[in-house]
């Protein structure tokens, strides 16, 4: 009923699958209502109008007829025995035979894909479970599709029960991995790790789930499983825009995965019947699934394959011109849209490009298609064309001069690299292939084909000169020295790091001489010790053979460092510390360095290179290794460190002593001077070393990682392994290492002394004694032998001859057999204990604070400590302070620090019996009473000797100057002509008492009565004498010395008239008073006409004073128009005043901000030398403790490794703080470069001011001398005035002295108004005068602002003259030293142009000589690259124009520092204001002669022009001429290059030879001899262009290399600065398990 009920199952699954497979047929058309059935053949591409529509192939069973490969078949090895399973409990089992060498016995995989006959069921069949197939044995049945199809369904019939656990997985394409594809399992988690029956949504589509539906072991026979892929996938249904469901039926190869089989459980028996009843079979496999063709074809048909096997598969009959296996691409020419997967409503049928009848095929450009909508770009492209459309020239064409017409390269597509060639038509070839259109193979190249002419198959690096080249019979390669294998691929036993630069291909293991099996190590990368002296002489100093220092000289222009030689003496530069010390990582590395010497001749030692270490040395001459002799001219020189031959190193060491000075390098020396007080400059020294590191650079291989033997370890076997030690002991890493010997108290021991690490409390170097606080015999060997002593603390003992103990080592003050007591100077209860007595205590020193006497004793009380006899005048329970009325320190050092206040008594006040601060000694004082000692009255104040304190001085405010007076006599000081105590009264013949103090009366003792005066300072005058002072005599009086006697009567004549005079004046003053009251009471026309004709002589009087200035009488106007322009050169020199004032503040912030900046690099620099002290501290510091675990622990111990990791981080932490320490350096010095550059520029601001203050002050010079001419005259005008006013003031008494006329008023009156007229328009006239002067003043202020300007710009002028002068100047000098350049590099080209001529003449003479040919060739081609490079640095120097401005530009900026200390020299002349005329008259001199020097500068300048033209012309000329011995040695090195391939077959010979016999060099020649008749006729052109070709690539690479070199030194420069901030570290330590300690 079971069974039934499974095949009812089955019979529904198959329905269900009959559903899914037209589903997956017809899904295209589900939306039409249309079905299709799987038998009906696929509607035609084309409907019946010809326009493309969707199409497929049949629906077909994929398996049938496939090969399956199984991973296991029964009866393969040997017939085997399977019973079959009958379901009945009890009944015997049938049992048949599998073999599979029987027909009707075997039961092979291809039974699962062969025709199905329901009569004859066939079946393939696996081992039985007695065979051991049982999980976890997997069986693999692989059917490989070989082409994509859309499978719809997989179905398998079981002629076994079905599995209980299975998978099915697929292939997408051929090359991809296995994908599940689903799960079958009763025990999904269990075994497979998934959810049992996962649910599917829209984001898993494409992920298997696991079912246990077909998993029961019923029906034992016949039980089907169904697949269908899409089945419970959502987007089935929309299976047309669904990408990851057309991948997920994609299917190339299907694998059934058999897992586990489905058993009773009766298994676990054992029972052997039973075992044989369960295996896996199949008796059919079908794959239900259409040939996958994207919708573009209707069938498939069996092509041929690809290659190389070319198997006959399955592909598509593609329509809709598409193309491939798959359909899946369009057809070479139909690529002008994208290509798309057919669907109901589109076929995407690929679209022809648009070729313009020139090409066939194209292919998609989705840029193209996305600017124009069509993608189509065309390829081979007839006549030569190219482009999109073919509407140019290929690329692999080039167009011919003489036709215009692009003709094709020809180049052999099968040994070019492309199809590309140059302009000559010379294609570029693929490895191994030669010839113009690279058609055939070179020599030692064979098999000519698309990945061009393959090698003999030798490694080039471990080759022979590396150059690959083999025995022709057997393709063995001839290797390099230190090679082995093959194909030179591997370093022979007891060497490692294969490298190509390496002559001898690989180095020898170093390994300290314990191991020959070494390889290269991982973590280590290249890098450089550099010394570039672009920041001083770096450390490097000098000395000579003697090793006397001799002192050396930094270049900071050329940046290089140089030393003398004071006689005949040889002269060394000598390395700093950092080139010292461990160096094994530079073996076989290079040391470089550039130098030059003072003379032209040199006489060169053997031991002018010298590296010392260990004791021993090794040195060579400065010319081994290929180097030339040092000349005067900077030459670089290499040096390889290596124990070679051809090395040349001195004397001959074997690779283990060469090294050990390397790892303990403690001297490096390179030959300064090679004459007689001789000279040498070295720069750019560098000595390739390592490093470990985490991807800094390239690696380092030559850094070796050894395989010890028992009893080492480390990376280079330097350390002995845990229990081991030097034997002898500190012998160095170079002896063996042996067990250690501790009698049975430590399994390990210091691996360099042999002194163990005890235990057990025991110690020494055998742990042959007790530890301190241990007493017995360890040598016992037992853990008991030392026993803990009865001492306080644990303290040591020794035991005597009859058992007691004795502690030896009691504590400070402590005595006793048993340090039970305390000694004289402590205190303390040693007797008691914890626990025992409560007032236990240890024995202490006691503490007086060395104020006692060390020689006395009973200084302390032995139970107190109360300390008893005091010195130093100190007192108190610990001696801590000082005696009553003496203060101090009583603790200071040194002792007798307490000090007698000694206060003065008057002035002190003791408070409770104390007169001064014991601290300070400071006395206490009376009432203003001031002063340590209280010896001093306040200010203000005297008389201290009261004994109660000072009294007031009271001093007078007014009079005195200050409240302060003699604290002896309380005098106070006194203002000038003030007396009294208090000063309070005027001085004898002073008056006015004031806060000026009193006024002198200077009476005069002639006319005084008395030398004293009134309050107001009037003097008692004598008879007739009259004045302030009594000074002067009275009216009509003189003679003051004889009492101002009468003068002679007609004097009296004069005073009567004057004093009539006077009368009338006063008259007349009452008259005009009176007429200007009532003027009607006046009429007289003769007083009117007598006062227009004063009138008139004072008009005439006051013209001929305004004559006496200028000639239009414009005195005034001019005055007025002087002051104003004084005011305006005031206000302009007040605002300049002001300029400067500001300008010198802004000077004064930036000189604030330069010395910030400075104070900034000093913080950095300190900062940089606690940050290097820190490091070399610290990092030392880690470093000791580490050593100090390695001696302790060993290098393998847990607890040393953590160590060494711990010291590890500690330095890359401190390495990264110097960086960060560094950074911030850089920044405070960027900050500093910028504060700097900001106060010079703002020091630079005061300059132009200056000038305009020195041109100001000229004008204002010449200002002032006008105005003081002008005051002169104006002065001379004055008195002239005056001297008109008093003819006026005469005439005008006079005429008060006559009698008024009568005079008509009406005449008065039109008078009067006449005149007012007149001076209405005499104010207009004066108004318009100020209007002119007005705009006068403002032209004249327009005038002085061009007069500014165009001096500023003759400052300027004059500054750009300079520069361009000095431009001029280095331009000259440049080009002079090119031109000398150009002209040596010529001579150089002509000796090599001979060199060369004469090479080819002794190759055309003598092919015999070919070696020596041969040797020369690097030689010949350094000289044309030293002519090229000459010629370079010609071009250089005349295209360095930038460079030439940068120096002009430091010149100027030169002659601005010389023009600021001008300008700070006149702010001090300006300071000078008494002498501002004469210094102004001084610089307007100077200016002058400024003005006279620029113009002659200027014709100077024209001079340099002409001449800068000349020798440009010079310059040009030279460089042609050099260009000229360019192409001349040029084509003199391609004849030699000619004459050259003739002998290549000959030097091929030669290079083939792995020694050169020097003897038979003439045997040689004549074989030579021999060989030039034979290739008199051979054709050389092919070699001629192989190495021409050659050269091309070289030029290519060093170009490449430039630009490398350029990168790299920009970032070792970086590197070089770290790593100069970095300390130069420890060298003879050896690091814990940790390569980076090395």
């Amino acid at each position: 009923m079971k069974s039934v009920q499974s095949s009812i199952w089955a019979d529904c699954k198959m329905c269900k699958l009959v559903v899914i497979v037209l589903c997956l047929g017809s899904l295209p058309h589900i939306s039409n209502g249309q079905t299709e059935l799987e038998n009906l053949p696929s509607s035609a591409c084309y409907n019946a109008q010809g326009n493309a529509q969707r199409c497929m192939p049949v629906f077909v069973n994929a398996a049938f007829s496939k090969t399956v490969e199984a991973t296991n078949t029964c009866g393969l090895t040997r017939p085997i025995e399977y019973c079959l399973q009958t379901g009945v409990t009890g009944v015997r089992k049938q049992c048949q035979i599998c073999d599979a060498k029987r027909p009707g016995y075997s039961h092979p995989p291809e039974f699962m894909t062969d025709f199905n006959n329901n009569h004859n069921w066939t079946w393939w069949q696996s081992d039985t479970m007695l065979e051991g197939i049982q999980y976890p044995v997997v069986v693999n049945l692989t059917l490989n599709l070989k082409k994509a199809y859309d499978v719809t369904y997989v179905r398998l019939r079981f002629h076994s029960p079905r599995p209980e656990s299975f998978a099915i997985y697929k292939k997408t394409t051929e090359d991809s991995e296995w994908i599940p594809y689903q799960f079958y399992s009763a025990s999904c988690e269990r075994t497979y790790g998934l959810e049992h029956r996962g649910i599917i949504t829209s984001d898993n589509e494409d992920q298997p789930v696991c079912t246990d539906e077909y998993s029961n072991i019923s029906p034992l026979t016949g039980g089907s499983v169904a697949f269908s892929t899409l089945e419970g996938r959502p987007s089935a249904f929309n299976f047309e825009s669904s990408p990851l469901l057309q991948e997920w039926v994609t299917a190339t190869a299907i694998r059934i995965s058999l897992t586990r089989m489905n058993t009773f459980g009766d298994e676990v028996f054992g029972d052997a019947r039973v075992l044989k009843s369960y295996f896996f079979a199949i008796s059919d496999l079908s794959v239900g699934a259409r040939c996958k063709c994207n919708g573009h074809a209707q069938e498939c048909y069996l092509g041929q394959g690809p290659a190389p096997d070319f198997e006959r598969r399955e592909q598509c009959r593609c329509r809709h011109n598409t193309d491939g296996a798959n359909c899946e691409k369009c057809l070479p020419m139909y690529n002008d849209k994208p290509w798309a997967r057919a669907t109901e409503t589109s076929a995407y049928e690929c679209k022809r490009c648009e070729c313009n009848n020139k090409a066939d095929r194209c292919y998609f450009d989705e840029d193209l298609y996305q600017t124009t909508g069509r993608g189509g770009h065309c390829i081979d492209c007839r006549d030569n064309t190219d482009g999109p459309h073919c509407e140019r020239c290929k690329d692999n064409h080039y167009l011919k001069p003489d036709d215009r017409r692009c003709t094709p390269c020809e180049c052999n597509p099968t040994g070019s690299e492309n199809l590309q060639c140059d302009a000559g038509g010379r294609c570029q070839c693929k490895p191994g292939v030669a010839g113009d259109k690279c058609d055939r193979c070179e020599n030692n190249y064979f098999d000519f084909g698309q990945a061009g002419c393959r090698p003999c198959g030798c490694n080039p690096i471990g080759s022979l000169d590396n150059f690959a080249r083999c025995n022709p019979v057997d393709g063995t390669c001839m290797c390099k020295e230190n090679v082995d294998g093959r194909t030179c691929d591997r370093c022979k036993l007891g060497y490692f790091a294969l490298r190509e630069d390496d002559p001898k291909g690989c180095i020898p293991c170093f390994c300290y001489g314990h191991s020959s099996d070494c390889s290269s190590a991982v973590g280590y990368y290249a890098t450089s010790i550099i010394s570039d002296f672009e920041t001083g002489k770096q450390r490097w100093t000098a000395a000579d053979r003697a090793n006397n220092i001799i002192d050396t000289q930094y270049n900071g222009v050329s940046q290089s460092l140089g030393v003398s030689a004071s006689g005949p003496a040889q002269v060394y530069f000598v390395a700093p510390a950092r080139y010292l010390g461990d160096q094994r990582f530079s073996y076989n590395q290079f040391l470089t360095f550039d130098l030059r010497i003072g003379e032209d001749d040199s006489r060169p030692s053997v031991i002018d290179i010298i590296f010392e270490g260990s004791g021993q040395r090794f040195s060579s001459a400065i010319f081994v290794q290929g180097n030339d002799k040092p000349s005067v001219q900077t030459k670089s020189f290499r040096y390889r460190l290596n124990e070679r031959q051809e090395s040349q190193w001195v004397p001959r060491l074997n690779s283990q002593a060469f090294i050990s000075i390397l790892a303990n390098l403690t001297g490096l020396k390179v030959r300064a001077t090679y004459n007689n007080q001789g000279v040498g400059f070295i720069d750019n020294i560098k000595l390739d070393t390592a490093r470990p590191g985490s991807n800094v650079g390239d690696p380092a291989t030559w850094v070796e990682q050894c395989t010890c033997p028992e009893g080492f370890v480390g990376q280079f076997c330097e350390s002995c392994a845990g229990g081991y030690k030097r034997d002898p002991p500190n012998s160095g890493s170079f002896s063996s290492c042996v067990p250690c010997q501790c009698f049975g108290h430590s399994d390990s021991c210091d691996p360099d002394s042999g002194r163990c690490i005890c235990q057990h409390n025991t110690e020494g170097d055998f742990c042959e004694r007790c530890i301190s606080g241990y007493y017995g015999n360890p040598k016992n060997g037992s853990e008991f032998d030392c026993k803990p002593c009865p001492c306080p603390d644990g303290g040591p003992c020794a035991q005597l001859h009859n058992g007691d103990v004795v502690c030896t080592d009691c504590k400070e003050g402590h005595g006793g057999n048993l340090c039970d007591i305390c000694l004289d100077g402590y205190h303390g209860n040693p007797k008691g204990g914890p626990g025992i007595h409560q007032d236990y205590q240890a024995c202490q020193k006691c503490s007086c604070n060395d104020n006692i006497d060390p020689n006395a004793i009973r200084n302390c009380d032995s139970k107190t400590g109360e300390c008893l006899k005091c010195i130093y005048n100190t007192d108190g329970f610990y001696c801590e302070k000082c005696l009553p009325d003496y203060y101090g320190d009583a603790l200071a050092m040194p002792k007798g620090n307490c000090t007698a206040c000694n206060c003065y008594p008057p002035g002190t006040q003791p408070i409770n019996g104390l007169s001064c601060d014991p601290k300070n000694g400071q006395c206490t004082c009376q009432d203003h009473v001031v002063g340590l000692q209280c010896d001093t009255c306040e200010a203000g104040y005297w008389n201290i000797n009261t004994g109660t304190g000072c009294e007031d001085c009271y001093c007078d405010v007014m009079g005195s100057l200050s409240n302060v007076c003699d604290q002896v006599t309380g005098q106070c000081q006194c203002r000038p002509g003030v007396t009294g105590l208090k000063c309070d009264q005027c001085q004898p013949n002073h008056y006015g008492f004031s806060n000026t103090g009193c006024t002198a009366c200077n009476c005069d003792p002639e006319g005084s009565v008395s030398l004293q005066c009134d309050t107001n300072g009037n003097c008692p005058c004598r008879t007739n004498i009259e004045g302030q002072h009594c000074d002067r005599c009275m009216e009509n009086k003189y003679n003051i010395t004889a009492g101002c006697i009468e003068c002679p009567p007609c004097y009296r004549l004069v005073q009567t008239h004057v004093n009539i005079h006077r009368g009338k004046l006063r008259d007349l003053e009452n008259l005009i008073v009176n007429i200007g009251n009532n003027p009607a009471a006046f009429n007289d026309t003769q007083f009117l006409v007598y006062m227009n004709q004063v009138n008139d002589s004072v008009v005439m009087l006051l013209d001929e004073a305004r004559g006496a200035i200028s000639d239009d009488g414009s005195m005034g106007k001019q005055l007025s128009a002087l002051r104003s322009s004084i005011r305006d050169v005031m206000i302009k020199s007040n605002e300049i005043t002001n300029n400067i004032r500001s300008a010198e503040s802004m000077a004064s912030n930036s000189l604030v901000d330069v010395d910030r900046a400075k104070e900034a690099i000093r913080r950095a620099e300190s900062s940089l030398q606690a940050a290097e002290q820190y490091i070399d501290t610290q990092g030392r510091e880690a470093l000791q403790k580490a050593e100090d675990a390695l001696r302790q622990h060993g290098v393998q111990s847990k607890q040393m490794t953590e160590i060494a990791n711990e010291a590890k981080m500690e330095a890359e932490r401190q390495r990264k703080e110097a960086e960060r320490i560094e950074m911030l350096a850089k920044n405070a010095l960027n900050t500093s470069l910028e504060a700097k550059r900001l106060a010079e520029e703002t020091l630079a601001m005061p300059d132009e001011a200056d000038r305009e203050i020195q041109m100001l002050r000229q004008k204002y010079s010449e200002a002032d001398t006008l105005y003081n001419q002008t005051r002169a005259l104006a002065d001379k005008a004055r008195e002239r005035a005056k001297e008109a006013y008093k003819v006026a003031l005469k005439l005008y008494t006079e005429a008060t002295s006559i009698q008024l006329p009568v005079f008509d008023l009406d005449v008065l009156d039109g008078n009067t108004e006449r005149i007012k007229t007149s001076a209405a328009d005499i104010k207009k006239e004066a108004q318009r005068l100020m209007q002119e002067n007005a705009k006068l003043l403002n032209d004249t202020i327009n005038q002085r602002s061009e007069a500014e300007g165009l001096l500023d710009s003759g400052i300027k002028n004059q500054q750009k003259v300079d520069e361009l002068l000095a431009e001029v100047d280095v331009a000259r000098t440049l080009a002079r030293e090119a031109v000398a350049r150009a002209e040596k590099t010529l001579a150089e080209a002509n000796e090599t142009l001979q060199i060369l001529l004469g090479f080819n003449k002794q190759v055309e003479e003598s092919k015999g000589k070919a070696q020596d040919a041969i040797q020369k060739i690097p030689d010949i081609e350094n000289l044309i690259k030293r002519a090229e490079n000459k010629t370079q640095e010609a071009r250089d120097a005349l295209s360095g124009a930038e460079s030439d401005a940068n120096e002009a530009l430091s010149l100027a900026q030169l002659a601005q520092v010389t023009a600021t200390n001008a300008s700070m020299e006149a702010s001090r002349i300006r300071q000078d204001a008494e002498s501002t005329k004469v210094r102004s008259t001084s610089l307007k001199d100077q200016a002058d002669m400024l003005f006279n020097e620029m113009s002659l500068t200027e014709q100077e300048l024209a001079k340099y022009e002409n001449q800068a033209t000349i020798d440009s012309q010079l310059a040009a000329d030279a460089l042609g001429k050099a260009d000229g011995a360019k192409n001349t040695a040029k084509k003199v090195s391609d004849d030699v290059t000619k004459a050259l391939e003739t002998v290549t077959n000959i030097s091929t010979l030669l290079g083939q030879l792995v020694n050169v016999d020097v003897n038979k060099l003439d045997d040689l020649e004549r074989e030579l001899d021999e060989a030039e008749k034979e290739l008199m006729g051979t054709d050389l052109q092919d070699q001629y262009s192989r190495l021409e070709m050659a050269n091309d690539k070289i030029l290519q690479l060093v170009a490449q290399y430039e630009d490398d070199l350029a990168y790299l030194r920009k970032e070792v420069d970086n590197i070089q600065e770290i790593k100069e901030s970095l300390p130069d570290g420890c060298f003879k330590n050896i690091g814990i398990e940790n390569p980076g300690s090395q």
